[in-house]
C-alpha cells in the first residue's frame, strides 16, 4: 500500500463502495482503504446483491486514481482478481480459481467477489479515480448459507477462520495487488489470470445485455477478453456475464 494511505474500519455502511466513492469525489487520496464489518446494501456486478452481513466475511474497498487510458480500466480488474486468489492461496493454502471476469471460485463454487467502479475525467478520455469493492466469504455461517445460494456459494474456511486471519488476508491481498499494479503497462499478471480460469475449455453460455452467445470458452486473450468459439467462428467479449453449460443458477 502507499506509505501515506489511510485505513478506514466502520462497523456498518450500506456498503464500502459507497462510501470510498464519496471519499474519492471530495478528493480523498489514492490508496484509501475502506473496511466495512457489515454491509446493509452489498451489491456486486449487475445490480445484483451481495449478502455481507456477517461477521463471517471479509468486506473493503479502496480507492485508484490511475494515471492509465479509460479503456485500459479492465487490467485493475485482472489485477484486482490476481492478487486476491494469490492472496487467499498463499494464507490458507486453498486453490483459488478466476471465473471471467472478477469472480473467485474454490472447488466450483464463489468464494468471494470483485466490483470495480470508476468516474471519468472530464474529457471522459482518463479515470479520474477508481474504486475497487472486494468482498470474500472467509468461513461458512453458523447455519450455512441461505438456501437460495447454499450450492453455489462457498467459503475459504469451513468453519471458523484462524485468529486474525482477516488482516492476514487483507495484507497479504495488497502486497500482490500492488506488485502487478506498479507494472500495469507490463501485462505479467495476465498469463496468470489466464492460467487461474475455470471457463477455458467448457461450453458456456455468454449473456451481453439480452444476447446469449453459446459456444465453447477457449482462451482470454492479452486484453482479458474471453474468447469462445461458437459455430459461426471465434468471438471475443471484453464485458458480460458467462455461465457453464449446466451448472444451475448464476451468482
Amino acid at each position: 500500500m502507499p506509505k501515506d494511505a489511510r485505513m478506514i474500519i466502520l462497523d456498518t455502511a450500506t456498503s464500502s463502495n459507497d462510501i470510498a466513492k464519496e471519499l474519492a469525489a471530495n478528493g480523498e487520496s489514492h490508496g484509501t482503504v475502506v473496511i466495512v464489518k457489515s454491509q446493509t446494501n452489498g451489491r456486486g456486478r449487475m445490480g445484483r446483491s451481495f449478502i455481507s452481513s456477517s461477521e463471517d466475511g471479509l468486506y473493503f474497498s479502496f480507492i485508484l486514481r490511475p494515471q492509465i487510458p479509460a479503456d485500459k480500466s479492465l487490467n485493475i480488474t485482472v489485477i484486482c482478481a490476481v492478487a486476491l486468489a494469490e492472496a487467499i492461496e498463499k494464507t490458507s493454502g486453498v486453490s483459488a480459481k478466476i471465473k471471467w471476469v472478477n469472480d473467485i471460485y474454490i472447488n466450483e463454487k464463489k468464494c468471494a467477489g470483485i466490483l470495480t467502479e470508476a468516474q471519468l475525467n472530464p474529457n471522459c478520455t482518463a479515470l479520474d479515480f477508481c474504486v475497487v469493492g472486494v468482498g470474500v466469504n472467509i468461513s461458512t455461517p453458523n447455519g450455512g448459507f441461505d438456501k437460495e445460494i447454499a450450492d453455489i456459494a462457498t467459503a475459504i474456511y469451513e468453519k471458523s477462520a484462524p485468529c486474525g486471519y482477516k488482516t492476514k488476508l487483507i495484507s497479504s491481498f495488497f502486497e500482490s495487488f500492488y506488485k502487478h499494479y506498479s507494472r500495469i503497462e507490463a501485462k505479467e499478471y495476465m498469463l496468470e489470470y489466464k492460467n487461474r480460469s475455470n471457463l477455458i475449455g467448457k461450453d458456456v453460455d455468454v449473456y451481453v445485455g439480452e444476447k446469449v452467445t453459446h459456444g465453447t470458452a477457449v482462451d482470454i486473450d492479452s486484453d482479458a477478453r474471453l474468447v469462445v468459439q461458437t459455430e459461426d467462428g471465434k468471438k471475443s467479449f471484453s464485458s458480460g456475464e458467462a455461465r457453464v453449460r449446466g451448472a444451475g443458477k448464476k451468482l
